[in-house]
């Protein structure tokens, strides 16, 4: 093929006509090779296709029948490994045993008698559902429920029990324990959320000794019990304690059917029979505030819409 060049005076290619030389030179070579490159590109995704369906066909080789025995003792090991850590972890995590008072009888008179000892949960993530018994010289008693929360420390008593002969000895039986762990994912930080739903104080207690027309005496615990929280409760349990110094010589219980939040409750209880010497009263509310049947709902409020109110 023949170029023809176009000089000017000087001898020279214009800069209009160089470029058009290149693009020109570059047309040419296209149109002459483009179908040795269209085949090129074909065969470079055909090897392209050739190498990942190789590169699959080796690894469902190698997964099912080179070294499928091979990974199966593999997961069969860490599978072992893995249970004795995650027993170990268990065990250095679970909820620690309750702890058990030491029991106390008290004769209420008339061959009946209040068994009394404490209780303490160690656990700080952990709260407890049990069932108890206390195992006396003249028998067992019915089994009772009861609860405790994280960190507390609580009565476990038994009252009125009827024995033909006086009770010398005593021994609380825990029969089952349900364990519950905190949900910090509704719970953050328990012991605010603690403190904001347990703010009930008992105010003014005093205990004195009455007469019946007869000239017999009987004791009587009066306090008033203010609700702080912005919650309010139904069947609230009190212990009421009496104490000579700092031993426990006398021990009652006995339920609110409602408290309002922020209301203020007089109580009294009476006791009957023998009186011990008392130089104070101590009040101790029981109430599980992981129940959701121990709040009072709002006007209106769901079971659901009480839970998001209360665990919030």
């Amino acid at each position: 093929m023949v170029y023809f060049e176009y000089m000017n005076e000087g001898g020279f290619l214009l800069e209009e006509k160089k470029e058009d030389k290149r693009f020109f030179r570059l047309s040419f070579w296209w149109v002459e090779h483009r179908a040795g490159l269209q085949r090129l590109g074909y065969l470079f995704f055909i090897l392209i296709d050739a190498c990942l369906l190789l590169f699959v066909f080796w690894n469902l080789l190698d997964a099912f029948a080179i070294s499928s025995l091979k990974e199966e003792r593999a997961v069969a090991q860490m599978v072992a490994y893995g249970q004795s850590d995650l027993n170990a972890y268990t065990r250095a995590h679970r909820a620690q045993d309750l702890v058990e008072g030491r029991p106390q009888v008290f004769s209420t008179g008339s061959g009946r008698y209040d068994v009394y000892t404490t209780l303490q949960n160690p656990n700080t993530d952990w709260w407890a559902e049990f069932t108890y018994s206390f195992a006396t010289n003249s028998g067992s008693t019915d089994s009772q429920k009861g609860f405790i929360l994280p960190g507390e420390e609580k009565p476990v008593v038994v009252l009125g029990i009827e024995s033909g002969t006086p009770l010398t000895s005593t021994s609380l039986s825990l029969e089952t324990v349900r364990w519950h762990r905190i949900d910090h994912h509704l719970v953050a930080d328990y012991q605010t959320w603690i403190k904001d739903r347990s703010a009930i104080d008992a105010l003014d207690t005093q205990f004195s000794q009455e007469s019946y027309v007869d000239g017999k005496t009987y004791g009587r615990a009066t306090f008033s019990l203010k609700n702080d929280t912005a919650f309010s409760y139904y069947d609230l349990g009190l212990f009421v304690l009496l104490k000579r110094g700092s031993a426990v010589v006398g021990i009652n219980r006995t339920t609110l059917s409602v408290i309002e939040s922020g209301e203020k409750v007089d109580v009294t209880l009476n006791w009957f029979g023998t009186l011990p010497s008392v130089t104070q009263v101590e009040v101790i509310p029981e109430l599980n505030v992981f129940d959701l049947d121990a709040y009072k709902p709002l006007s209106g409020e769901t079971t659901r819409d009480t839970r998001t109110r209360v665990f919030r």
